[in-house]
């Protein structure tokens, strides 16, 4: 269930935290210490651990499993944190690979398509929570909606495997320590 791909020799390993956190409560986003900010690829990285968490508490409401606290805490997720990591994205560490990588890279292809699906997103993150507010309510779910759901936590992971896969190893091979430094700053400043 290890998904890093890191060449770094000083990083976290998350992964084996986040699979005991997903066994230990499968209803659980875990929020990552404000220190890792002070690496901000690593950061990224937690934040897309958290993106898969809440894809497979979308799995489990598709599978018609309900928690009350943990439908709740997806939600905020869904509308605060997730929106906060679209902007870090896209405000700030978008950018910085655009102005450091070359262009043999061909970064600004796969950019311009994580851009578009983060703006598609938007619009289904106010239908999904506008479901799982109906699921709180006592709502029933039904066939389509769980297709809906199960088709979102899909695209979340097939989203994060192109980031983890491609995105962040090229952001670790091209970014220097004063980019790394700046991305952390900006990442700060919007959590303040």
């Amino acid at each position: 269930m290890n998904v890093t791909s890191h060449t770094s020799n000083h990083k976290p390993d998350t992964g084996a935290a986040q699979e005991s956190l997903e066994v230990a409560n499968p209803w659980g986003i875990e929020a990552p210490s404000p220190a890792l900010i002070k690496s901000p690829i690593e950061f990224l990285f937690v934040e897309h651990n958290r993106q898969r968490q809440a894809a497979n508490i979308l799995h489990l409401v598709a599978d018609g499993e309900f928690n009350k606290g943990g439908v709740k805490k997806l939600i905020d997720f869904l509308e605060t944190d997730f929106a906060v990591h679209v902007a870090d994205e896209e405000l700030c560490f978008f950018p910085l690979l655009l102005q450091h990588c070359p262009p043999e890279d061909n970064i600004d292809k796969l950019i311009e398509r994580l851009a578009d699906e983060h703006k598609k997103d938007e619009g289904t993150i106010t239908d999904i929570t506008a479901v799982l507010n109906g699921l709180l309510a006592g709502e029933k779910l039904n066939g389509k909606v769980s297709r809906t759901i199960r088709g979102f936590a899909e695209h979340i992971l097939q989203h994060l495997a192109l980031e983890n896969a491609v995105l962040l190893p090229i952001a670790r091979a091209r970014l220097d320590e004063k980019a790394l430094c700046a991305l952390s700053d900006m990442m700060k400043e919007r959590r303040l």
